[in-house]
């Protein structure tokens, strides 16, 4: 809208028996919008009148002029500067909303149902939180110190309430940049981060070592020489034998299916989610490919195919002939996934059984710890934002951070 062309607001108070009550007209719209300012003395109104005409043509100016907006605009100052008696929790609808019509850029999918759920539970504790120690929910009151004293009310241990933190600073910079409300700078300086320990993996969530990998490596080739005879168990149920005979086949076949997809993750530090949903882009040469990240869309690229003594990736994709925007070809709950790698591990005479996450930290692992490759290289490889993500990952310590730089320092030396 041109400014030189946009008209003024006409405001007027009315005495309307023991009280004055504000008008509104513009030449854009019919009719005028009424507003009650509450007992105050003339004075008063004058310079809150005087306020408001100047908001709105700030406001406005860039705007187009109709009677809904400016009623909703004029009731939202008026409850924000005048009656004081707004409440950020007004908006948490806009905000869920927003949320649960986002779209991220790169995947093309919206939020979880998980992650809208998260945010909902750290508003229900924040508004919990704020009433039980008499807090105005008014948008100027919610400061650093507020948002300090929140993550401590959250139940929980550390990880759980720094998420609910994050979720509601999410809200409560929406109230500030998309609602222009007057929130106290402060909450930005509240600030709380993850924690990790690297010191007590999970039982299923552990690298596997070379040699084990060449015991999985091992018994594909005799499935694919025909030296593994599954033995066949008939039941004594109502269903005819050539039924059993299909079935037993089908699951030889995922069972095989399992074991070189279990292969293919340990080469590309893809997970069954990944398998399943992501799409895989191969370079113009064909001898690197990349994702996105089921989780959380995140870009992990620059993976090798090449075949070597551990990584048989391009192998893999010859034999199932996988092409761009194409996974694995498995079929598989994550579930039925499970207890064919079960089966798999006593059949590879390994001392523990296989799971799906073993794959992608076995892949990191035997590039970073193995193969010497820079921790930022792995960073890419694995698609996390921050090296500091990819070294919790590989459990790397600060002791060996310290180590690693010293050995810098000595060539350093060294050269001098």
């Amino acid at each position: 809208m041109d400014k030189q062309t946009i008209k003024p607001f006409e405001l007027k108070l009315q005495q309307e028996g023991n009280y004055y009550r504000l008008y509104l007209t513009h030449p854009n719209f019919k009719g005028r919008i009424r507003k009650r300012l509450g007992d105050r003395l003339y004075d008063d109104l004058e310079n809150i009148a005087f306020n408001i005409r100047f908001e709105l043509g700030k406001h406005f100016q860039n705007h187009e002029i109709n009677k809904d907006d400016v009623e909703t605009f004029i009731e939202r100052y008026v409850s924000m500067n005048v009656k004081c008696d707004a409440s950020i929790f007004d908006y948490s609808a806009d905000f869920l909303k927003s949320k649960t019509d986002k779209v991220n850029n790169k995947t093309k999918k919206k939020l979880s149902k998980s992650t809208l759920s998260g945010y909902r539970t750290a508003l229900k504790y924040f508004e919990e939180y704020l009433s039980k120690n008499k807090i105005s929910p008014h948008p100027s009151q919610i400061s650093g110190a507020v948002l300090d004293n929140y993550y401590t009310y959250i139940p929980g241990v550390h990880n759980y309430k720094t998420k609910l933190h994050t979720k509601l600073k999410a809200f409560i910079n929406f109230i500030e940049t998309v609602k222009h409300l007057p929130v106290d700078p402060s909450y930005k300086l509240s600030t709380f981060t993850e924690e990790y320990d690297n010191q007590c993996p999970e039982d299923n969530d552990i690298a596997l070592q070379e040699a084990d990998v060449h015991k999985l490596i091992e018994l594909r080739k005799k499935f694919q020489r025909g030296e593994v005879n599954l033995e066949s168990q008939l039941t004594l149920c109502k269903i005819p034998e050539s039924v059993q005979q299909q079935q037993f086949k089908m699951k030889e076949k995922n069972l095989i299916k399992c074991l070189d997809c279990f292969l293919f993750m340990i080469s590309t530090g893809l997970y069954h989610a990944d398998i399943m949903k992501s799409k895989l882009l191969f370079s113009p040469n064909g001898k690197s490919i990349k994702y996105r990240r089921a989780k959380n869309g995140s870009l992990c690229k620059g993976i090798p195919v090449n075949v070597d003594d551990i990584f048989i990736g391009e192998e893999i994709i010859k034999q199932y002939k996988i092409k761009n925007g194409s996974n694995f070809p498995l079929n598989l709950s994550l579930n039925h996934f499970a207890k064919h790698l079960k089966r798999i591990s006593t059949m590879a005479e390994l001392d523990y059984m296989v799971t799906n996450k073993m794959a992608r930290k076995t892949f990191a692992s035997v590039f970073y710890f193995k193969r010497g490759m820079p921790i930022n290289y792995v960073q890419i490889l694995l698609g996390h934002n921050n090296v500091k993500d990819t070294a919790h990952y590989l459990r790397i310590t600060d002791d060996d951070i310290a180590n690693e730089i010293s050995k810098y320092m000595s060539l350093s030396a060294n050269k001098v």
